[in-house]
C-alpha cells in the first residue's frame, strides 16, 4: 500500500475535505472554507490545553497542526498505549483483506499498529492537514481525506467497511451520537466500531445512556465496555486521575 505522495493545505472547517488515493488517477477534492494559516492566532484560542480539549474545530486543526511533527514521539512518552490496544482487539474480529476506517487517524498510529498485526485495507480521515502529511509517511493507508469530522455525513459511502475505529478523538466531538451514528451507517452490518471515551467525559457526557439508545434504537449491539485503563499514565495532567474506555459494538 501506499499514497500518492500530493500536498495537502486543507484546514478543515465549514466541510472542507481533500482527499488522497493510491490510485494513478488521484485527485484533491476541496469544499466549502479553506481557512488559511493567518488565522492560526484567533484559532488556538479555543484550544485552552491537551486536558481540556476543545469542539471548536479550528482550533483543534490549528493545535494538531503545530503539533504533528513532534506529537508521536511526545505522546509515546507519556505511555499512551490506546491505538496498540485497540489493533489488537479489532485484528482478533477481521481477516485479510478488509477494509477499515480510522477516524480521527492523526499521525497514524492505530493504522500503523493495525498494519503490522492484520493485512487490511485502511482508510484515514482527519481535520488536521499536517498530521495526515505524517500519516501518509506511515505508508499503511490506501486513501486519506481531511475532513472536519464534527461535519456528517462522512465523505464515506454506506456500508463500505468491515470496521471503524477511533480512538482518543471523542474529547474534539460536540455531538458523539451523530458521529457514531454515521459510522453505522458506514460500516457494514455485521460489521464492527470501536472507540474510546474518557472515563470522565463517559460520566459527563452520558454515553450509558447513549450505548442504550443505540442498542434500543438497533444500530449496534454492544461486544464490550471496558474497565476504565491507563491512558496516559505518565502525563502530570492526566496520570491516575484521567482514564479511558474501550468500546466494541457490532452494527445491526
Amino acid at each position: 500500500m501506499g499514497v500518492l505522495a500530493l500536498g495537502l493545505t486543507c484546514r478543515a472547517m465549514d466541510h472542507v475535505l481533500v482527499a488522497y488515493e493510491s490510485h494513478s488517477g488521484a485527485k484533491i477534492r476541496t469544499g466549502g472554507k479553506i481557512m488559511s494559516r493567518d488565522n492560526d492566532t484567533n484559532t488556538k484560542q479555543g484550544f485552552n490545553s491537551f486536558k481540556d480539549g476543545s469542539t471548536d474545530s479550528a482550533a483543534v486543526a490549528a493545535y494538531y497542526d503545530d503539533w504533528a511533527k513532534t506529537y508521536d514521539a511526545t505522546i509515546k512518552n507519556w505511555g499512551y498505549q490506546a491505538p496498540d490496544a485497540a489493533s489488537a482487539t479489532l485484528c482478533e474480529l477481521l481477516k485479510s483483506g478488509d477494509d477499515v476506517l480510522d477516524v480521527g487517524c492523526g499521525t497514524g498510529m492505530f493504522g500503523k499498529a493495525l498494519s503490522q498485526r492484520l493485512d487490511c485495507q485502511i482508510e484515514g480521515i482527519d481535520i488536521s492537514a499536517a498530521s495526515l502529511e505524517i500519516a501518509k509517511k506511515q505508508d499503511v493507508y490506501d486513501r486519506l481525506q481531511c475532513h472536519d469530522l464534527q461535519v456528517t455525513p462522512l465523505p464515506v459511502a454506506d456500508n463500505a467497511f468491515e470496521a471503524a475505529a477511533c480512538v482518543g478523538v471523542m474529547t474534539y466531538i460536540e455531538d458523539a451520537p451523530a458521529l457514531l451514528a454515521d459510522l453505522c451507517r458506514a460500516v457494514r452490518p455485521g460489521g464492527y466500531i470501536l472507540f474510546t471515551q474518557r472515563d470522565d467525559r463517559w460520566d459527563e457526557k452520558n454515553f450509558n445512556a447513549l450505548m442504550k439508545d443505540f442498542e434500543a434504537r438497533q444500530l449496534w449491539t454492544p461486544l464490550k465496555i471496558s474497565k476504565a485503563m491507563p491512558y496516559l499514565p505518565k502525563n502530570d495532567d492526566f496520570s491516575d486521575s484521567i482514564q479511558v474506555i474501550q468500546v466494541l459494538c457490532q452494527v445491526v
